[in-house]
């Protein structure tokens, strides 16, 4: 508890974020078993009630939540958190419908969005499943949710928010993102994260984003292998140019 405290305290006072957010969602297992965090505070109502207090006194932002269906089949608690949750002070809450046993295995039971939204008059985020503008809308409709979050669909494929804004505010349907804008995009995504952290650590950890960048390319096995060999943002650049350059001339033949 008073790491928790002591960190959104922390992060208020030295950054400019506009919200703290708890994740009560994790279930990976370093987590949640072994720090009793994520998903697993979903099996303790009491404990989830003392932390959002507790931040929600310590910081003037808005604090949020993230949570599960809950532990497993037989513990589906997803409605009694959102609402211990809303009692407590958050400002919005965030529901994946999928339990901890699950991870992101099987298909996100939408329902329990719904569900959740009918009992709490805070904000409800969706989450769970969301592929295509056409999922994010659908989520909107079904369950009657105030925002969608997208997570493992958006890695290597950051035009998908462009999309799904665009077709649910004025019905515009997506375009294929063609190779060059690939390439521009994940070069520009190097070069934020260099600007961030430096190259030293940018360049291995955008190795795998690069991966995923590249998933829905020609050659993309052989391309990948060559990614994860690279240790350099300039060694990078040039693979990614020369591609480039192979496929166009491929194209010309």
């Amino acid at each position: 508890m008073e790491s928790l405290t002591f960190a959104s305290k922390y992060i208020w006072e030295n950054t400019n974020v506009d919200i703290i957010d708890i994740n009560m969602g994790c279930p990976v297992t370093k987590v949640t078993n072994r720090s009793k965090a994520g998903c697993a505070l979903m099996k303790d109502p009491d404990k989830v009630k003392s932390i959002v207090e507790s931040i929600v006194d310590i910081v003037p932002i808005p604090v949020t939540v993230k949570i599960r269906s809950g532990w497993d089949k037989n513990t589906i608690n997803a409605v009694k958190i959102a609402e211990i949750v809303e009692d407590a002070g958050a400002s919005a809450i965030t529901v994946h419908p999928r339990t901890k046993d699950q991870g992101y295995s099987g298909k996100a039971d939408w329902s329990i969005i719904k569900e959740v939204k009918e009992n709490v008059n805070i904000p409800v985020i969706g989450n769970g499943d969301i592929k295509s503008c056409f999922d994010a809308k659908r989520m909107l409709d079904e369950t009657s949710c105030d925002a969608v979050m997208i997570g493992r669909a958006s890695l290597g494929n950051p035009w998908l928010i462009r999309d799904c804004v665009n077709y649910i505010e004025d019905g515009t349907l997506p375009y294929e993102v063609t190779m060059e804008e690939r390439m521009e995009t994940l070069k520009k995504h190097i070069d934020m994260l260099i600007e961030v952290k430096g190259e030293e650590f940018a360049i291995p950890k955008m190795r795998t984003q690069a991966a995923y960048y590249v998933k829905k390319l020609p050659r993309k096995i052989e391309l990948k292998q060559q990614i994860f060999k690279m240790n350099t943002k300039e060694d990078l650049f040039n693979l990614l140019d020369n591609y480039v350059k192979s496929m166009e001339k491929e194209q010309y033949k």
